[in-house]
């Protein structure tokens, strides 16, 4: 497998277990107090490492949209770690002319992605928008991490709806999104395209209705018993494949007989027939370039202006992007989809729409570092939550027509339509605030625009408005006494059984179990007291691990009892 090594990199590979565990303090609830929805305001490394012992995977999707580092638009460099090469790149601005930005970014997206296959679902995919400037690099980065198996694709999206007619080269009209499952084998959901089913056709009235004639597939591998020749009925024999046919020669024989497999009409080679009735959808391409389908810039600009006209972001995703994702990744009704870069929001957007069109009950993750996490990320989910009021341009064709060349050149034939235009613009003028007039392409085109005002109605649901909060363990390494026994709790679940705590409230000592394994947690001391309750509660337990700082029963006693000592603050730190 090809490896990638930059500047700093032996610093960080393991700098994600070295990232303090925070709690995560709900200081707001918007709408549905039950909802189970975050939007969290921080520093995403630590909140990536603060929501393992909740979701540690547990995640389903995961979308990011990471600096490009193209050098057009700057970010700061803020992972601080004992290494005196990252102590000199803290607070760095970093921009083009940087030459070190490639080693930085790097240094900047390992952990992360570390961390986001930790939370990733057994059977989940995370999708990663990113454009020329560091794909090459992420593809290698994400081989390591996730595995060269689970690469699943590098997808290509026409983000622009038109070309930079000023650009010095090219025109960048597209981006690319990586995408890697946690597990091999993973497949997308199949979509129904109609768009790609044009090409089954009927023309010889088959009785199963519209089909495609394709090859029969050729063995993936070479397969001497799938290697035989064919005779067709007036004696060709069609020799095999390289590899050997697909099935073996009896196989063969039977799809002919039910007219799966054709004989094509010089009867030189065989077709398989695939019909449209058998297909459960069609496979997602790679190339998504139908604007109409996955959206793209400026459209998510307008979308984003239409809920928040008071505030602009550079580089918002359409709706339509995020949907077709979540499209393709096959999403249940409660699961979980996390962005840890979450900008605008329209990660929250598209899964709550997504949940208003089927009745689902899937809940989103938003991380956002910047300043603007509540006042943008979190103001633009609230407002489609729970309705908005609108001002925007309603519009109206009112005259259009294609003129040839011969049309535009004859100045007799352009005055009359010009006079026709005037009147029907005189006309209808009492009925628009405005009537625009254009002429492109030879296609004169005449609009009224009505300015509305009006209310949007929100789409229900809610979430929490999150951030950071105390650290568990304070300057001298004892545990945090800030914090409450369910915090910790949660800590020492997930340390011990790598598995998130979840939903179930915790009474002191009792954490939780886990396949027949108890755990508590007495911070002071274990006692001999204690050890009898315990051995009465739990008559015929696997083990019971207890967390303290203290014990004063003898090792031979607890061993006779199955009950291990985890000292802390030793060993409730995560290894």
């Amino acid at each position: 497998m090809p490896y990638i090594d930059w500047l700093g990199k032996g610093d960080v590979v393991h700098h994600h277990k070295e990232i303090a565990y925070k709690t995560i303090d709900c200081q707001e609830v918007v709408g549905e107090v039950e909802s189970e929805n975050m939007i969290i305001k921080g520093d995403n490394l630590l909140a990536l490492k603060s929501l393992l012992p909740y979701y540690a995977n547990a995640v389903k999707m995961i979308y990011i949209d990471p600096p490009y580092n193209t050098g057009n638009t700057s970010w700061v460099y803020n992972d601080n770690m004992d290494s005196p090469l990252i102590k000199k790149w803290l607070n760095d601005t970093v921009n083009a002319d940087d030459l070190s930005r490639s080693d930085k970014w790097l240094c900047m997206m390992y952990p992360r992605l570390k961390l986001l296959h930790e939370l990733l679902k057994e059977d989940g995919v995370i999708f990663i928008s990113i454009d020329n400037a560091e794909v090459a690099h992420l593809k290698l980065v994400c081989d390591e991490i996730f595995g060269t198996d689970n690469f699943v694709d590098n997808v290509i999206w026409k983000s622009s709806d038109n070309s930079n007619n000023d650009s010095k080269q090219f025109s960048s009209d597209y981006n690319h999104t990586l995408i890697y499952s946690k597990n091999y084998p993973w497949s997308p959901q199949k979509l129904s395209d109609e768009s790609k089913r044009t090409h089954f056709k009927n023309p010889d009235n088959d009785p199963k209705g519209a089909y495609f004639d394709g090859n029969p597939l050729n063995s993936p591998s070479p397969r001497e018993n799938l290697t035989y020749d064919i005779v067709s009925p007036n004696g060709t024999v069609i020799k095999p494949p390289k590899n050997g046919w697909r099935w073996s020669k009896e196989t063969i024989e039977s799809k002919i007989n039910t007219g799966e497999i054709r004989f094509t009409k010089d009867e030189t080679a065989i077709r398989r027939r695939t019909y449209l009735q058998d297909m459960k959808g069609l496979p997602p391409s790679n190339l998504w370039v139908d604007l109409e389908k996955t959206g793209h810039n400026r459209q998510a600009k307008y979308e984003l202006m239409r809920i928040m006209p008071e505030d602009t972001f550079d580089t918002p995703k359409p709706l339509k992007f995020l949907k077709y994702m979540m499209d393709i990744a096959g999403l249940n009704d409660n699961d979980i989809i996390l962005d840890s870069f979450a900008g605008s929001g329209t990660t929250a957007h598209a899964v709550i729409e997504q949940n208003r069109a089927d009745g689902g009950k899937r809940k989103f993750i938003l991380i956002e570092t910047l300043d603007y996490a509540k006042e943008i990320t979190a103001e633009r989910v609230k407002r489609v939550q729970q309705g908005y009021a609108f001002k925007g341009k309603d519009k109206t064709v009112l005259y259009e027509k294609k003129l040839t060349t011969t049309q535009v050149l004859k100045p007799k034939t352009m005055e009359k339509i010009g006079l026709e235009v005037e009147k029907l613009i005189e006309k209808e003028k009492p009925n628009y605030d405005k009537i625009e007039k254009t002429f492109k392409e030879n296609l004169l085109k005449v609009v009224g625009i009505k300015n509305i005002e009006s209310f949007k109605e929100g789409l229900g649901g809610g979430f929490k408005y999150c951030e950071l909060g105390e650290e568990i363990f304070d300057e001298s390494g004892e545990l945090n006494t800030k914090l409450s026994f369910a915090d910790i709790a949660k800590h020492i679940y997930f340390v011990e059984f790598k598995q998130p705590l979840g939903k179930a409230e915790v009474t002191a000592p009792y954490v939780g179990s886990f396949k027949q394994k108890h755990l508590y947690f007495y911070e002071k001391q274990f006692k001999s007291m204690h050890l009898t309750a315990l051995l009465k509660a739990h008559k015929n337990a696997k083990e019971i691990v207890v967390y303290t700082r203290r014990c004063s029963i003898s090792e031979d006693r607890l061993k006779e009892h199955g009950v291990s000592i985890r000292y802390i603050p030793y060993d409730i730190k995560d290894n």
